[in-house]
């Protein structure tokens, strides 16, 4: 090769990291006497020849006969007018092999050719492998050179810009983009780009018919001069961070991070949004292990993945040490069929902010509930205290009356069992007047001496009597009858008017329920209101005690 035409050709180890991350084309190219200056390794294994054998050849000799004149006369046409052009051919492989491909075809700017060919061999045996590769890979990919004109653009963004190939080449990237984000193009090409750096950012593609598409563009610099641009389709994903907007702003997207891990898993690439998640910058993970970020075990399940898997929960480290929590999908890159992989693309998105918002959310959910059933209980203790005090306002019947209280502490106490009892100041004694969840043997103790009873102790302590354990109390004589109705606990009640006793309520349960009978302050408020209304009702004959 002439040593001028040497100086010219580019960094071939740099073309092919930068273009095999994105693609997994053939690639060759030649200088303007079509001989071959770099072929990458897929064009190589497609021929079955070594980069070597192929240095200085004409492409020509490459093609079957018909493809070779195919070749020969875009060269002597549209390459010389500066056009690029795709079209189908067979490659004749060193062994013989007829290799069908579809041949893109651009010229470079300081002469000579670069061609990117697909494959197609699988592609025709199998017509859903077009399905395949589009779910693999589903990003927009634009080409330009040094003065930002297209020279390539993927069925992708032909489809988003609604062009064809042929009606973007030569046109420059401005062209595609609103007018702010044309603007943000433009500065970062003539600072980023022109450092040689990389970025990423959002702006709005204007497809041909006036259509505004939302994308994540990461640019990268080309080594010989220009760009390649990735575009993700944002349109979904807005839809979808309008609709989390309306539950809560307190859920926002970060950046993407794009990570390329080879075979024995060191990083060979690391972007931006590996840094804001991660907090290490590329120069620092340059083939470090993904062990740095990723626990052994973790490392070693997305090794094993072989095909591609999407959204899987890691548990990553922060570079200050802390717990990072993010959504994976890995994508495996398979140069050959039935092989290992060479290498694993990993787009990794935070989901720490998201994590902790759902629990703080699932925490004000549990409070709204618990407030909503606290609400519950004060509107159903409210009703009883206006139907018992509507009831009395219209019903002098003390026994009426009775049954009523009887039938409202137990709902609202949800004890077992409830013992009404009327104070008759003649006899010093405590009538039997209404009773629930007790048996007919209660009547056996329809009258009991306040002096020394536990409703007495109560009284005199001037607070309600809360027995824990009956058959541990020596003032209670009628353990026979807890141990019959499996009562362990009781609350005892004094219903008092004006320092003056009235009557005393007692309440029962088994040993599930005591805690909730001790704790429901409620009941003892509302003993103070039973304690008015009976004060305030005509004096009757001694009721009969009902069983309820």
């Amino acid at each position: 090769m002439p040593a001028g035409e040497s100086a010219n050709r580019p960094d071939s180890s740099t073309i092919y990291r930068t273009l095999v991350e994105h693609m997994n084309e053939a690639v060759w190219m030649g200088d303007k006497h079509e001989r071959t200056i770099y072929a990458n390794p897929k064009f190589c294994e497609l021929m079955e020849r070594s980069l070597q054998e192929m240095l200085g050849k004409e492409s020509y000799i490459f093609w079957d006969k018909e493809s070779a004149k195919r070749v020969r006369r875009a060269n002597e046409t549209e390459r010389r007018k500066g056009i690029a052009s795709s079209y189908e051919g067979t490659l004749l492989s060193k062994s013989g092999k007829r290799i069908p491909v579809l041949l893109s075809g651009t010229p470079i700017p300081q002469g000579g050719t670069i061609g990117i060919m697909t494959d197609l061999r699988e592609l025709r045996k199998h017509e859903s492998l077009y399905r395949t590769l589009v779910e693999h890979m589903n990003e927009a990919v634009w080409m330009g050179d040094k003065h930002e004109r297209t020279i390539y653009a993927n069925p992708k963004f032909c489809e988003l810009m609604e062009y064809s190939l042929q009606e973007m080449l030569g046109k420059e990237s401005y062209e595609f983009w609103d007018k702010e984000s044309s603007k943000r193009v433009r500065r970062v090409n003539l600072t980023d780009r022109r450092q040689g750096t990389a970025s990423s950012y959002e702006g709005t593609l204007v497809s041909k018919t006036g259509n505004r598409i939302p994308v994540l563009l990461s640019g990268t610099p080309l080594p010989e001069g220009g760009t390649i641009g990735i575009m993700t389709d944002l349109r979904e994903l807005k839809k979808k961070e309008e609709k989390e907007r309306v539950l809560s702003s307190a859920i926002m997207y970060g950046m993407d991070a794009v990570i390329e891990v080879d075979s024995d898993g060191k990083i060979r690439s690391w972007n931006r949004g590996a840094k804001t998640i991660f907090g290490y910058s590329t120069k620092e993970m340059e083939n470090c292990s993904l062990d740095t970020i990723f626990s052994p075990a973790d490392r070693k399940d997305i090794m094993r993945v072989l095909t591609v898997r999407y959204n899987i929960q890691f548990h990553g480290m922060h570079k200050n040490k802390q717990p990072v929590t993010v959504s994976v999908t890995i994508s495996p890159i398979i140069h050959m069929k039935g092989t290992a992989p060479s290498s694993f693309l990993l787009i990794v998105r935070d989901m720490t902010a998201q994590r902790k918002f759902e629990e703080e959310l699932m925490v004000k959910y549990q409070k709204m509930r618990e407030a909503y059933n606290r609400f519950g209980i004060i509107r159903r203790q409210t009703d009883y205290i206006f139907d018992f005090v509507s009831l009395s306002s219209q019903q002098k019947d003390r026994r009426v009356l009775a049954d009523y209280i009887v039938n409202s502490v137990i709902m609202l106490s949800r004890a077992d069992g409830c013992v009404l009892r009327f104070y008759n100041k003649r006899y010093h004694t405590l009538e039997l007047a209404s009773f629930f969840g007790v048996g007919e043997d209660w009547r056996g103790k329809a009258h009991i001496h306040l002096k020394g009873s536990l409703v007495e102790k109560a009284f005199k302590s001037g607070m309600p009597l809360k027995i824990v354990d009956l058959t541990k109390e020596p003032g209670y004589s009628s353990t026979y009858l807890a141990k019959k109705h499996n009562f362990c606990s009781s609350l005892i009640l004094p219903l008092v008017f004006r320092s003056e006793i009235i009557g005393s309520l007692s309440l029962y349960v088994t040993p599930e329920k005591k805690l909730e009978l001790f704790e429901n302050d409620f009941i003892e408020q509302y003993a103070l209101l039973i304690g008015c209304i009976l004060a305030s009702s005509a004096p009757a004959a001694p009721p009969a005690a009902t069983p309820r």
